[in-house]
C-alpha cells in the first residue's frame, strides 16, 4: 500500500479548517505551536511526525504520551482515528470518560490500548479520505464535546479561541497565501488584490479583537460586535452608548471618509438617533489637520464624531479628537 504524503496532508487539513473558519463563526483550532526541528517551516501545520499529525480544537495535553487530550489524528497508511489520553491528571480523567461515553452513545465504541491505561482509539472506516473524515469530525463529535466543556470548566480543557487564531494559526509559514487562495476560490480577481483584501479583513479583525478587550478592562458595558452593521457598540463608565467604526486605510483622513457616511447611517438612517457618540478608531496616528477637520464637523453640523488611535503593541486607546 502507497504512503500518504505527510506535508500534502497537512496542507489539506489545514486548507480544509481555514476554509469552514471562513464560513463558520468562533470556528477556531490548534496547529502546531513550536517550530521544533524546522518542522513549521518544513510546511508541518499541526503536531506530530513524519509518520503521522494530530489535529484538535481544545489546547490540553496528556503529558506522558505528549498528545492532546482530545484528538483527530491521521498516520501516512490512512488510518484515521479519534483518540482520548488522560493518563497523568486524576481529576481530569472523569471528563474524558464522560466525553468518551457521549461519542459511543452516537455508535463509535472505543478500544483501549493493552499498553497504555486510560487512552482509547475509535478508528474510521478505511473507505473514508482523512479530509472526509475530519469533517465528519468537526460536523458531529466538535459541537457536542464544545458543549459540554463549556459547561464544565472545571474539567480544565479550555477550547481554541481568538487567542489561540491570532497567536498561532494567523502567523503560520505560508498562512496568507492558503487564506487567499481560498478567498479565490469563492471569487474571481488579481490573486495580489485578494491577498491585500485578506490582509486588511485580519488587520480589522485584530483590531476589533483588541478593542473590545480594552474597553471591557476600562469599565465599558453592553459590548457588542457587528451587531446592526457597528463594528463596536459599547456604553461608556459615564453611560453614554458609543458607535465605533473601525477603519484600516493609511490615513486618518481617508478612514473619516470612509467612516463618516457609515456612522450617520446607522445612527440615524431612517429616522433614529441610537448613540450618543460616534468615534472613529485606526491605529494611525492623528494629524493636527486631522484634528482641525473633526473640530470643524462638530462646530459647524453639530455632529458628535471624534477619532482614537488603539496602539496595538501597547493595547491603548488614545484620548479623543
Amino acid at each position: 500500500m502507497n504512503k500518504l504524503d505527510i506535508l500534502e496532508m497537512h496542507r489539506n487539513c489545514l486548507d480544509f479548517l481555514l476554509k469552514w473558519q471562513l464560513e463558520h463563526e468562533d470556528f477556531y483550532f490548534v496547529p502546531r505551536k513550536r517550530n521544533n526541528r524546522d518542522r513549521l517551516d518544513g510546511g508541518m501545520y499541526f503536531r506530530g511526525s513524519e509518520d503521522y499529525l494530530v489535529i484538535t480544537f481544545w489546547d490540553k495535553s496528556d503529558k506522558v504520551d505528549k498528545i492532546y487530550m482530545i484528538n483527530w489524528d491521521c498516520n501516512t497508511s490512512g488510518e484515521v482515528s479519534i483518540t482520548l489520553c488522560c493518563r497523568n491528571e486524576p481529576k481530569t480523567l472523569p471528563f474524558i470518560l464522560e466525553i468518551k461515553d457521549m461519542i459511543e452513545a452516537t455508535g463509535k465504541k472505543f478500544s483501549e490500548y493493552s499498553k497504555n491505561k486510560d487512552k482509547w482509539k475509535w478508528y474510521y472506516p478505511s473507505d473514508m479520505g482523512y479530509v472526509e473524515t475530519l469533517e465528519d469530525f468537526v460536523k458531529h463529535e466538535k459541537p457536542m464535546i464544545d458543549e459540554y466543556l463549556r459547561a464544565h470548566p472545571e474539567s480544565g480543557i479550555p477550547l481554541a479561541d481568538v487567542e489561540i487564531d491570532d497567536k498561532y494559526v494567523k502567523t503560520l509559514p505560508g498562512y496568507l497565501d492558503h487564506a487567499a487562495e481560498i478567498l479565490i476560490q469563492k471569487k474571481t480577481g488579481d490573486v495580489d488584490a485578494v491577498k491585500v483584501e485578506y490582509t486588511m479583513t485580519l488587520m480589522h479583525n485584530s483590531l476589533s479583537n483588541e478593542m473590545v478587550k480594552y474597553l471591557k478592562c476600562k469599565g465599558y458595558t453592553a459590548v457588542v460586535t457587528d451587531k446592526d452593521f457597528v463594528d463596536i457598540q459599547a456604553i461608556d463608565p459615564q453611560g453614554k452608548k458609543i458607535y465605533f467604526e473601525l477603519k484600516t486605510a493609511d490615513t486618518v483622513k481617508l478612514s473619516i471618509r470612509q467612516a463618516l457616511g457609515q456612522l450617520l447611517e446607522y445612527n440615524h438612517y431612517p429616522d433614529k438617533n441610537s448613540a450618543d457618540k460616534l468615534i472613529i478608531v485606526t491605529r494611525t496616528e492623528i494629524t493636527r489637520q486631522d484634528i482641525q477637520y473633526l473640530t470643524g464637523l462638530r462646530s459647524r453640523y453639530n455632529i458628535p464624531v471624534y477619532y482614537q488611535q488603539f496602539d496595538m503593541d501597547r493595547k491603548t486607546l488614545s484620548e479623543e479628537y
